[in-house]
């Protein structure tokens, strides 16, 4: 039986559940070879006061060199945070180089979130992010992000009300190349909903999760990587992402339980065999 492979470019944090932390338990629990080439290395993730961190942008293409005897055979190519417009580059042409015909290629366009731009990137990474996102199967923006992606400022996230819009936002999106848009993030009332819109038929699937206290880091990421995982697997979208919701559900109730440091993630692991019977 062949083993499904993910190509995984995304930064590692040695604290806090995210990028790579998240994608390599989940895609492996859900019978997926995470072959990972890091952007970068932080000793924790940057929503703590403090952090350090080892940049890979001039080992990313070497990294790449490297792999050329596995180009073309990658089931799945998934990325996530880039720290600079080079990186974003070099990503774009990477995903070339190792996607073949029936690869899926997922981009979780790191740039935003609520109303603001990260300080770190400017207009320049912003363009790098969005060739690159048009450039893929399928994308996981959270709400801050979707707005940047259409070139429109951060805040207008702020001002999006009614699903109507969202999906208009989701169909433009869709119109410049990805299949699947997934917008991450909503806040609505007391829930956060995600939306995904299939591009092939219009379809739209709405699921969400009470908010519970926080304001978790990395759950964006968890939530895409058993997308991405889903999707690899030959699930149907509408049912991952209800799927991923649930899963999601169930962590928050036991992080807000066992009251640990937002800033570390949602507890995942224990529900990790959770994802096992989706397959």
């Amino acid at each position: 039986m062949k083993t499904a492979k993910a190509a995984a470019i995304h930064d590692l944090s040695g604290i806090g559940r995210c990028s790579l932390t998240a994608a390599i338990p989940i895609l492996s629990v859900m019978g997926i070879q995470v072959c990972p080439l890091p952007t970068a290395v932080l000793s924790n993730q940057t929503g703590f006061a403090q952090y350090d961190i080892a940049d890979l942008t001039d080992h990313m293409e070497r990294f790449g060199e490297c792999w050329a005897p596995w180009y073309g055979q990658f089931d799945a190519i998934y990325t996530g945070f880039l720290s600079n417009p080079r990186q974003a580059e070099i990503t774009r042409g990477l995903v070339e180089k190792l996607r073949g015909e029936e690869t899926l290629v997922m981009v979780d366009p790191i740039l935003g979130d609520h109303g603001v731009r990260y300080p770190i990137f400017d207009d320049t990474m912003c363009e790098k992010v969005r060739e690159l996102a048009f450039s893929a199967d399928v994308i996981t923006p959270n709400l801050t992000e979707a707005c940047l992606l259409a070139n429109e400022p951060a805040e207008t996230a702020q001002n999006l009300q009614t699903r109507a819009e969202l999906i208009q936002l989701a169909s433009y999106l869709a119109s410049k190349g990805p299949g699947t848009v997934v917008i991450t993030g909503i806040r609505d009332e007391d829930m956060v909903a995600n939306l995904a819109y299939c591009k092939e038929d219009s379809r739209c699937f709405w699921e969400a999760n009470k908010r519970i206290g926080f304001s978790y880091s990395g759950t964006g990421d968890v939530l895409a990587s058993i997308l991405c995982g889903g999707l690899v697997q030959g699930l149907p979208l509408g049912q991952t992402l209800r799927e991923a919701c649930r899963f999601i559900g169930m962590a928050l109730e036991e992080t807000a339980k066992a009251g640990t440091d937002p800033r570390e993630g949602i507890l995942f692991e224990p529900f990790l065999a959770e994802l096992v019977e989706l397959l």
